[in-house]
């Protein structure tokens, strides 16, 4: 096996380490804090240059599934949570329905890539859930909660442009002036993409290592909540459109699960008390180790796959054999 295969097929363990890297060397890891933004962008860059435009166009001709799925994700996930976890501490309740409120997070679409997904699709409902999501999150919190939360619609557009589109662009171009050389080295960009995110993954948790010591004795009940309700999203993200393709349901599952929790913990700090805030920021920790599930899923899928092809193997190779009808009685 290649490494770039290895590194490919076991991109769990590259976002763990990173995790634990910048958790145990905050000091080392927060130097890359500076480089968060042009390492995202650059991630998106090599992501957005495997993907098709024509693929997004495709998915933007699909408005009845993509307003179902933006309903599902923006409106009726949060309001089931609401519902569902009223047992829960109020903060922790109100941290989680939180979480279920917010937007696709900027990075989504290159985990999609990275765990075999249609980042296509990810990448459009990254888009619109973001434009959405201002809206949305200020009438939800103001209906379930009765406050009222003003969020800076145009930074938020600027900021989307700037960290999604503007790679796109760059991306379609470069394959325009490059497309033979881009052709060759495509093979070598989903591992280059694994390794771009695990640095990002060390910057993060790096940055917020000594705000989640400090607070030690809150996080393992925090974080098992938290474990609970990301493996819900997936689950919910990938069941919600049961009748696509398991690329694009694995994309919908990313889309929901790898949520903008930047903007999550903005949020928190300026309308609500810092135990909301530590449990967003804690909320780094099972978005950056729960694609682990995306594996076992694709497992499942190439087991039938990989059967169903050496048994049309087995067909072609007795179809084109001397005597093979005598054999099967033909």
């Amino acid at each position: 096996m290649s490494i770039q295969r290895f590194i490919e097929n076991h991109f769990w363990l590259f976002l763990m380490l990173g995790m634990l890297i910048g958790f145990i060397f905050p000091g080392q890891a927060i130097v890359l804090d500076r480089f968060v933004i042009v390492l995202l962008m650059m991630l998106l860059y090599v992501v957005f240059l495997k993907i098709d435009l024509a693929s997004i166009i495709g998915h933007i001709k699909r408005p009845f599934l993509l307003v179902y799925l933006l309903v599902c994700n923006l409106l009726v996930t949060p309001v089931l949570v609401y519902a569902c976890t009223w047992k829960l501490d109020p903060d922790l309740r109100l941290a989680v329905v939180l979480l279920a409120c917010l937007p696709s997070g900027t990075a989504a679409p290159a985990l999609t890539d990275i765990v075999k997904g249609k980042a296509s699709l990810t990448l459009v409902l990254t888009i619109l859930s973001s434009m959405i999501a201002p809206l949305s999150i200020t009438g939800l919190f103001y209906v379930l909660y009765h406050t009222a939360i003003s969020l800076d619609y145009t930074r938020l557009f600027l900021g989307l442009v700037a960290f999604t589109l503007v790679p796109l662009a760059a991306s379609q171009l470069s394959k325009r002036l490059f497309g033979p050389a881009i052709e060759r080295c495509k093979r070598h960009f989903g591992a280059l993409s694994v390794l771009i995110m695990m640095l990002i993954v060390m910057a993060v948790i790096g940055k917020e290592a000594d705000y989640i010591r400090s607070n030690i004795r809150d996080i393992f009940g925090i974080l098992l909540v938290l474990y609970a309700v990301f493996f819900a999203f997936q689950v919910v993200g990938y069941f919600q459109a049961f009748w696509l393709e398991p690329e694009e349901r694995i994309a919908v599952s990313v889309s929901k699960m790898a949520m903008n929790n930047v903007l999550g913990v903005v949020i928190a700090i300026s309308y609500f008390n810092p135990q909301i805030a530590l449990i967003l920021v804690l909320s780094e920790i099972p978005w950056n180790t729960m694609p682990i599930l995306y594996s076992f899923i694709l497992k499942l899928h190439r087991k039938p796959d990989a059967a169903a092809g050496k048994r049309g193997s087995a067909k072609r190779e007795g179809a084109g054999t001397p005597g093979a009808d005598v054999k099967h009685g033909r």
